[in-house]
């Protein structure tokens, strides 16, 4: 079988990506056990609500691109084109932000990012954390007769939204 890929090693792609993302900024910090880019703890105010999302990689910057003051607090990083876990984005909401003025999940709407995303909520709020999730689908890449069963994905409009929450969540 041939490949018309220039890396033969997915995940270490991924883990170069995200890790470039640290030497370049500072003020970020990587999980590499859990494909985490989020802000280091000194670098936040402490009375904000954390903004988390993210998404399957292999089109960067997307969404740990978008970790920073006045965007996201964390994001947490599929493989190639696939989902985060629930787990990931449950450490990204609960370990790596600081979630003492909740924390707001917000993935595009892919399926597999609503459903892990999803339960990743409903675990931050069953351990006491205030958590509100929001899947952005607005898309004016893909029409509402086209978008099918699979419907909008968020892709469009989603920095704008992710940009105007995470504005307003860093004014508090």
């Amino acid at each position: 079988m041939q490949t018309k890929h220039f890396f033969s090693d997915p995940t270490h792609l991924v883990q170069t990506a995200l890790n470039s993302l640290t030497l370049t900024n500072p003020s970020l910090a990587f999980d590499r056990q859990n494909k985490i880019i989020f802000r280091r703890p000194e670098v936040v105010k402490k009375s904000k609500v954390a903004i988390v999302s993210g998404g399957g990689s292999g089109h960067e910057p997307a969404f740990a691109g978008y970790v920073g003051q006045g965007l996201l607090d964390a994001s947490a990083a599929g493989t190639i084109f696939a989902s985060p876990s629930a787990e990931q984005v449950r450490i990204a909401a609960m370990d790596r932000v600081n979630n003492e003025q909740g924390v707001l999940i917000i993935p595009m709407n892919y399926t597999g990012d609503v459903l892990n995303f999803g339960m990743a909520a409903e675990k931050a709020r069953a351990a006491g954390i205030k958590t509100e999730f929001f899947a952005i689908n607005d898309d004016v890449g893909v029409g509402k007769e086209r978008g099918g069963k699979v419907g909008r994905r968020g892709i469009g409009g989603g920095i704008f939204i992710l940009k105007i929450v995470g504005a307003l969540a860093e004014a508090g």
